[in-house]
């Protein structure tokens, strides 16, 4: 047991001694310059953002920040870096660390560890983050202060260019709020548009279908009729006489006058003023005959109502609208 956990020792202590060669570093193996802080979006802390230490281009190590947007960078002495910082749908950000120009004297003692928070934008479509392919902030050796310090004009000059990017973020938000609504109007008018046409389609259907029954009935109807006028030809002439009144031309308007006073005559005989309803049932009809008798003037409405559920409407057997019959048929009743 001990024996392993002396070869992992070893193996830690090689690493660690291959890393500072690597950096070139000529000063205490053991000092070190050590950032931390956290990756956020307006006040909300990002996890899993992608932190990367980078040297003259090459990547010496990367990883993750914790649940809480939290990380921590410790750079050895004599060397550039860059700490870039990514997450998918944001903004990349940068900044530039210099750990070098420390006296050696003054390299033996550890520096303040030093907080760089990173405040990184969320990408919108349509606003220009050119800006961001240069370092956000600088860090250099300050030897007046003898610690690590940054650029405060530079980051100023920086925050002041980001407050313009903000606004063009909400620009670009509320243009893709503005386009989404017209967008989401634009797609409910279609969708109204194609159920009107669908359902004036299906209603014209419906009515095409409904046309052609009643046409089909109203042939059987008719050589029906024929039939029975045919087989009552010999015995009820008379009756057919009253059936045709209206019906057919008159070339003689004597004729045709005389029949139809005689017509009226006989219904102011048989129905007394006012509006009298009859109801006669048939073979797949039922007709609703309703007499209307007024100032010696006699009128006869026919609601006809078919088994397969047409309904028409007539007055002295010429055809008229449903709301004529009400109107002129419902007073008295």
């Amino acid at each position: 047991m001990h024996i392993k956990l002396y070869h992992i020792f070893i193996k830690k202590i090689s690493l660690i001694l291959a890393l500072l060669f690597c950096f070139n570093y000529s000063f205490s193996q053991d000092v070190t310059v050590d950032f931390e802080g956290k990756i956020s979006n307006d006040n909300v802390n990002l996890s899993e953002a992608i932190v990367q230490v980078i040297q003259n281009g090459k990547v010496l190590t990367s990883f993750k920040t914790d649940k809480d947007g939290s990380y921590n960078v410790y750079l050895p002495l004599g060397g550039d870096y860059i700490i870039s910082v990514t997450k998918k749908d944001y903004v990349k950000k940068y900044f530039s660390i210099s750990t070098t120009g420390i006296p050696a004297d003054k390299a033996k003692n550890k520096f303040p560890i030093i907080e760089a928070n990173v405040d990184l934008f969320k990408y919108y479509e349509g606003v220009d983050y050119s800006l961001f392919n240069q370092p956000v902030n600088k860090y250099f050796y300050n030897s007046k202060k003898d610690n690590i310090d940054y650029d405060k004009y530079y980051l100023n000059d920086m925050i002041a260019a980001m407050k313009e990017i903000k606004k063009a973020e909400r620009d670009a938000i509320r243009l893709a709020l503005q386009k989404n609504k017209a967008q989401q109007l634009e797609a409910q008018k279609l969708a109204n548009q194609k159920a009107e046409t669908d359902k004036l389609a299906e209603e014209k259907k419906m009515l095409e279908e409904r046309l052609a029954f009643e046409n089909e009935m109203l042939k059987k109807l008719e050589l029906e009729s024929k039939k029975i006028a045919s087989a009552k030809a010999n015995t009820k002439k008379n009756e057919i006489k009253n059936d045709i009144k209206l019906n057919i031309l008159v070339a003689d308007a004597t004729v045709s006058k005389k029949i139809i006073e005689k017509k009226i005559n006989d219904l102011l005989l048989k129905y007394k003023p006012g509006v009298t309803e009859e109801k006669i049932e048939g073979d797949g009809i039922i007709i609703i005959k309703r007499v209307v008798v007024r100032d010696q003037e006699a009128w006869v409405y026919e609601k006809k109502i078919f088994n397969w559920g047409g309904i028409s409407y007539f007055r002295d057997k010429q055809p008229i609208t449903a709301s004529t019959f009400e109107q002129e048929t419902s007073k008295g009743l």
